[in-house]
């Protein structure tokens, strides 16, 4: 019988999927629900790093189905997050990439009652250089609640300390001016503004209900581009953050005694 490479035993067969899979190539096979942890792939949800209410961890199965139960994104600037999930092939596609990718490292994020209301992604990482970039979104209604400010500072305990990278980048649209003020408040540094191709089809410049952020669009040779801002946190940064925050709370216990 011919399994996937050439004929095999089934033994044979589940070793050639476990490698493919340790190898960050996802392969989806449809109706054998149940399969891919049998083959010993998934990773076992180990938590990583925890501050406040939040704790960050990796993705583990159940997680798509979670992630279903999300409320969709009504923002237009936002509803490319609302990823197809009803049938069984996407939901894989969607973990698998969160579970298997080599090129990125993702965390899910959980609030104080194990829920999942968001994840992390770490992107162009450079091990040599130890570098990557940041990239973070919440549930709908877990934005401006606090939940994201609480789960990158338990990513950048987890970086910084455990995975010992020194450099953390990440851009932001300039129109986002919560993610933007919560990035400057967490000590990340300007570095330079850039232009970029705008990908999804938005009318900002005939819908007044982007009137307050149309001046971050433009149009540049028949394409439109929107304004963001690179930024970055280095190791010393981070430090440094970190001094002020014990001198801060040693300050406070003085007080109060």
């Amino acid at each position: 019988m011919d399994y996937i490479n050439g004929p095999c035993t089934l033994p044979t067969f589940f070793e050639r999927c476990r490698l493919r899979f340790s190898a960050a190539r996802p392969i989806l096979i449809p109706g054998f629900e149940g399969m891919y942890s049998r083959l010993g792939i998934i990773m076992a949800g180990k938590v990583r790093a925890k501050c406040g209410r939040v704790t960050i961890r990796s993705f583990r199965r159940r997680d798509a189905k979670e992630r279903m139960a999300w409320p969709s994104y009504t923002d237009p600037l936002f509803t490319h997050l609302n990823y197809p999930l009803s049938s069984f092939i996407e939901r894989e596609r969607w973990i698998l990439t969160r579970m298997t990718n080599a090129g990125r490292i993702y965390f899910a994020i959980e609030d104080e009652r194990g829920a999942l209301i968001g994840e992390i992604s770490l992107r162009e990482i450079s091990t040599s250089a130890r570098t990557s970039r940041l990239g973070i979104h919440m549930a709908p209604n877990k934005r401006g609640l606090g939940y994201g400010r609480e789960a990158i500072e338990a990513l950048l305990d987890h970086y910084f300390n455990d995975m010992r990278y020194d450099v953390l980048f990440l851009d932001v649209a300039a129109h986002n001016g919560r993610a933007l003020r919560l990035y400057e408040s967490l000590a990340f540094n300007h570095l330079q503004p850039l232009w970029r191709i705008e990908r999804r089809t938005l009318p900002v410049f005939i819908d007044e209900r982007f009137a307050d952020i149309r001046e971050h669009f433009r149009r540049h040779h028949g394409i439109t581009e929107c304004m963001y801002y690179d930024m970055c946190m280095t190791r010393e940064d981070y430090l440094q953050r970190r001094r002020g925050k014990m001198r801060t709370a040693l300050t406070g216990e003085s007080e109060a005694t």
